[in-house]
């Protein structure tokens, strides 16, 4: 066959145009979705406050009680979405759609991750701090549509984040407990890793992929050159689909989050305090950017605003703190009080603080070897001579 490189030749160049022809749609429709429609608050239902949930009958700390939301009302509809009736958590059938993970394969995941972590992370030993932190969990936990068990441990880590792995495992840093100043802010932000956990948001992204890849391979090698570009048109929208999947996940993940905080009786506008933090730290951190070369030319191309979002794996922190706010006023009935703070939050933080302060003086080049030097040790117990 004489012609043959001169016909997948032709094969290639076509599949290229059409890539190339191609190549700025998902670009265009997802800009133009940002901007074109912007997000819609959601609804209300006109009815009383649901009794708020009992707390332990144990000894309790002394809690801050905050007062209800001053949050202007919005236009009220017979009823809210089903989906996200705070009303029926643990009915709702959270999580469902296409996976190709089962419960229990998605927990054996998780375990699997989980060991790989824990094998190479310091965490935080102390009992008081762990005990308290768990239970902090865990009440969020009975009170969200988790299907699983949860098993929560704080990193020795001043990074400040929390993140969770499928199945049922969350983390929390201990930078994260120093940089809340409150214990409904820290129920705020576990409460948004335990509604991924719920919402299967990681396996359902992995779903996904997978199911893209399988259906690729038959039009990359049997579509002839049509098949081929538009394999090579889907290697560049898939990543977008699933960017605008993560985001909505985010999304997802804040509605629940402050819907499960207000089911265990925390103040859900911590969870707003908390974002408005990070929006303070990316906005330092836009600041330093401004300082590199090309960052203003590079932000006056057109388009860029959209196709920024577009490729992003998460919303931008100020449209996260409307929709939360709106959210807020439409879907959750207000109470005469919630939980805002409790003196064992701070007797914790005040611990994790202790324990970063320097206690041990190490001799540095050109120290005298006769100088003065504090030793730890248990108090009946001499220091070394």
């Amino acid at each position: 066959m004489p012609n043959l490189p001169l016909r997948l030749d032709c094969q290639a160049r076509l599949a290229i145009w059409i890539s190339t022809a191609l190549l700025f749609i998902p670009v265009s429709f997802y800009t133009a979705k940002a901007q074109d429609h912007p997000e819609k608050p959601s609804q209300e239902i006109d009815q009383e406050s649901p009794p708020a949930s009992p707390l332990e009958t144990a000894e309790q700390p002394t809690a801050s009680v905050a007062a209800p939301s001053t949050a202007v009302p919005v236009a009220k509809t017979s009823r809210r979405p089903a989906k996200y009736d705070v009303d029926h958590i643990g009915q709702r059938g959270i999580g469902k759609g296409m996976n190709l993970y089962s419960l229990e394969r998605e927990r054996a995941l998780g375990e699997e991750l989980a060991r790989t972590i824990d094998r190479h992370t310091k965490f935080v030993s102390d009992p008081v701090i762990t005990d308290y932190v768990n239970r902090v969990g865990q009440k969020l936990v009975r009170n969200s549509d988790a299907q699983v068990p949860f098993t929560i441990k704080i990193i020795d880590s001043q990074d400040i984040r929390a993140f969770s792995l499928p199945g049922g495992f969350l983390y929390v840093d201990k930078g994260l407990i120093l940089a809340v100043d409150s214990e409904a802010e820290l129920a705020g932000m576990m409460a948004h890793e335990i509604a991924h956990v719920v919402a299967r948001h990681a396996t359902r992204s992995a779903t996904r992929r997978y199911t893209w890849d399988a259906l690729s391979v038959p039009l990359r090698y049997f579509g002839g050159p049509i098949g081929l570009g538009l394999s090579s048109l889907g290697g560049l929208g898939v990543p977008l689909s699933l960017k605008k999947f993560n985001r909505d996940a985010e999304s997802e993940a804040d509605l629940l989050g402050i819907e499960y905080e207000y089911a265990a009786g925390y103040d859900p506008e911590a969870f707003i305090v908390a974002l408005e933090k990070l929006s303070n730290r990316e906005a330092g951190m836009r600041h330093r950017l401004a300082r590199m070369p090309f960052y203003n030319f590079i932000t006056r191309i057109p388009w860029h605003s959209g196709v920024a979002r577009a490729y992003s794996s998460y919303p931008l922190t100020e449209d996260r703190i409307k929709k939360v706010q709106s959210n807020i006023s439409t879907l959750l009935p207000n109470r005469k009080e919630y939980i805002l703070d409790t003196s064992e939050f701070q007797e914790v933080q005040s611990r994790l603080s202790w324990s970063d302060r320097p206690i041990l003086r190490r001799r540095a080049p050109g120290d005298r070897l006769d100088g003065p030097i504090l030793h730890r040790g248990k108090p009946d117990v001499p220091p070394p001579a």
